[in-house]
């Protein structure tokens, strides 16, 4: 049997003492790996030498980052060893290739509550370069214990170093500038994009966009876990030094339940128009699904004017309660005479309970909008019907007695009497 190397002219055959060909890969493979070593090529002022003087550790360790970033490699910090928990007695550097590769599961249909890293670009190879700086004992002076200078990979070339880790390392201004681009809804990709034309060419950037992708999870799952105390604590801060601002919030354990907030500008608006005020709970906010709940008025321009809002995380009665107590205390108590809300059950329990001496009417709009639900197609087209369906409902000075009796000739007429429609819609 033949084992050739590309690139070499020795050839290996098989002996005929019946020697095996796992035992001549074996020696085979190891000459190579001691073969397989590379000296950096730098100049021989900057090259670490054994007994040489620093001042501190971080000076010892900077001198061998300058050193490795010359030479085309990366570094780690290593082991170490200590007199206390102060003095270092002895501190490892080494090349970030050394050491041993963790052995990585190969099942991908094992299911595990352990949470997985993401995958690492990192390669180890097992190389021994590293340097190891002593304490010169009594002082906070370090010398160079041991240097092992030889590698068992081939140095970073021009081209790849800036794209190592370190020149990958994202400034406090860059990570700035990936924050604040997410604030105007420009993703990590086009944000690198746009770094990269400001900068002259993607190789001014040094970071990559997996780089930006990750910063921006990083900030995401930060603010999702403080969001909340972030939100409260700016309430508070303008409830300190806003005049006359009321905002209120109610926990359940360690989460947000519901939230209300009412500002002075609302306050006068609500204290001026509002007699009847309507609050909607059709819309949520698209991170944390709460319901959001503004309380609106109709000022004397017929326009719409925000008079408190609220935000909660359950629809239940308890919370819409609280957030109608909430509203109360904000405006010293002066309940609205009329209150207008869509058809969830809920919340007309907790109107009649805290508002009991206020008028409930259902909203207009969300009688007209299910209308289409309840009847056929061809009537809901009918312009009769809904001419004269629209003519009774929007009939401010009909006493309900002569509602009553139109509104069963629209049944009768139309042939609804097998139809859920009423006032109910």
């Amino acid at each position: 049997m033949v084992f050739v190397l590309w690139g070499n002219d020795d050839v290996f055959e098989e002996g005929n003492d019946g020697e095996s060909s796992n035992s001549i890969n074996e020696s085979y493979c190891s000459n190579i790996i001691e073969e397989s070593e590379y000296k950096p090529d730098v100049r021989t002022e900057f090259v670490p030498v054994v007994n040489s003087i620093f001042k501190s550790l971080n000076l010892a360790v900077k001198m061998y980052i300058d050193y490795a970033e010359m030479a085309g490699f990366q570094t780690r910090l290593s082991g170490q060893s200590q007199y206390n928990s102060q003095i270092r007695k002895e501190k490892y550097v080494i090349c970030n290739r050394g050491g041993k590769d963790k052995p990585k599961p190969c099942d991908t249909l094992a299911i595990s509550s352990i949470k997985k890293k993401p995958n690492s670009n990192k390669i180890i190879t097992g190389c021994r370069a590293k340097i190891i700086f002593e304490n010169v004992y009594g002082t906070t002076v370090y010398n160079v214990k041991k240097f092992f200078e030889l590698h068992n990979h081939p140095p970073e070339s021009i081209e790849e170093r800036p794209y190592a880790k370190k020149a990958r390392n994202m400034s406090y201004s860059k990570k700035e500038f990936v924050v604040r681009a997410s604030k105007a809804k420009i993703g990590p990709k086009m944000a690198h994009k746009i770094r990269s034309v400001l900068k002259g060419g993607y190789e001014y950037v040094g970071a990559k966009v997996t780089d930006y992708k990750k910063l921006r999870r990083g900030v995401n799952r930060i603010l999702c876990y403080k969001d909340a105390q972030i939100m409260i604590n700016k309430m508070n801060d303008r409830r300190d030094h806003y005049p006359n601002y009321s905002f209120e919030f109610l926990r359940d354990g360690d989460m947000l339940a519901a939230m209300f907030w009412a500002d002075e500008r609302e306050k006068t608006f609500y204290a001026e128009f509002g007699e009847v005020i309507y609050f909607d709970a059709t819309f949520r906010t698209k991170k944390y699904k709460m319901v959001f709940v503004p309380f609106t008025a109709v000022d004397h321009h017929k326009k719409s004017v925000i008079v408190g809002v609220g935000l909660l995380s359950r629809e239940t009665i308890e919370s819409y309660e609280w957030l109608i107590k909430a509203f109360l205390r904000a405006h010293e108590g002066k309940a609205p005479k009329i209150v207008l809300t869509d058809q969830d059950p809920t919340i007309k329990q907790a109107v009649e309970s805290v508002l009991p001496n206020s008028r409930h009417r259902l909203c207009m709009w969300h009688i007209m909008k299910k209308l289409q639900a309840k009847v056929t197609g061809d009537l809901f087209k009918n312009k009769d019907f809904k001419k004269r369906f629209k003519k009774l409902l929007w009939n401010l000075h009909i006493k309900p007695d002569e509602f009553e009796k139109k509104w069963e000739l629209i049944i009768n007429e139309f042939n609804l009497e097998d139809k859920s429609v009423g006032l109910g819609v």
